[in-house]
């Protein structure tokens, strides 16, 4: 009963997250190997195997499947597959107003919106929060319950301020590496840190997927 009412927290949401995050890019991998026949990095930070936009859908997917859970199929479908795109365009439409780049393209779908989401990838983060809810959600809640320890507290703080930092470096390096290429000098001895840690070649080989809008 206990662990029926145990409040949502933020140690569950971030693992939520970080595995989500590394889950996504797996999968990114594998469907870069059946689709081209070779692996494709799809990290979203310099540092370590971390899909974000996967990571915030889990997290998305995760608060609805507590008021979702046990609600007609056809409800939790369509609420996790309009969730899921909704994700997928924000996270777009951030990503080109802070770095004026995409990693995503669905234009070449028949039914998409900007480019940002499709029918079809909608139709799949509907599949997804399917396969969450009724496979995942509650193996997670009590393993959450069972480990929520001091222990458990410690390593979450340890992993936000990694997370924290890792994100801050890629958004500077990201920054940079536009600013590269319209010819802008480093202003600061940042920017002379970021161009010798963060060069072109490594950042292509990082943002493998990344595009610059022109």
């Amino acid at each position: 009963m206990a662990n029926k009412t145990r409040s949502i927290k933020y140690t569950d949401l971030f693992w939520i997250f970080f595995l989500g995050s590394i889950i996504g890019f797996i999968l990114e991998g594998i469907w870069s190997i059946l689709k081209r026949g070779q692996w494709e990095n799809h990290s979203a930070t310099v540092w370590g195997p971390f899909c974000l936009v996967y990571g915030i859908g889990a997290v998305v997917i995760y608060l609805l499947a507590s008021w979702l859970d046990g609600k007609n199929v056809f409800i939790q479908y369509v609420v996790y597959a309009i969730a899921g795109s909704a994700v997928e365009y924000l996270t777009s439409l951030f990503q080109e107003i802070a770095f004026g780049s995409k990693s995503w393209d669905y234009t070449h779908h028949t039914v998409n919106l900007g480019g940002r989401v499709s029918l079809q990838m909608t139709l799949l983060w509907g599949i997804l929060g399917l396969a969450f809810i009724y496979f995942a959600y509650h193996p997670l809640k009590n393993l959450f319950a069972k480990y929520d320890g001091k222990t458990n507290r410690i390593l979450v703080t340890i992993l936000t301020i990694f997370m924290v930092a890792n994100l801050a470096v890629s958004a500077l390096a990201v920054r940079r590496w536009a600013e590269r290429r319209s010819g802008i000098a480093p202003r600061t001895q940042i920017g002379v840190i970021l161009d010798e840690r963060f060069d072109d070649d490594r950042m292509k080989k990082i943002y493998s997927n990344m595009e610059f809008i022109e």
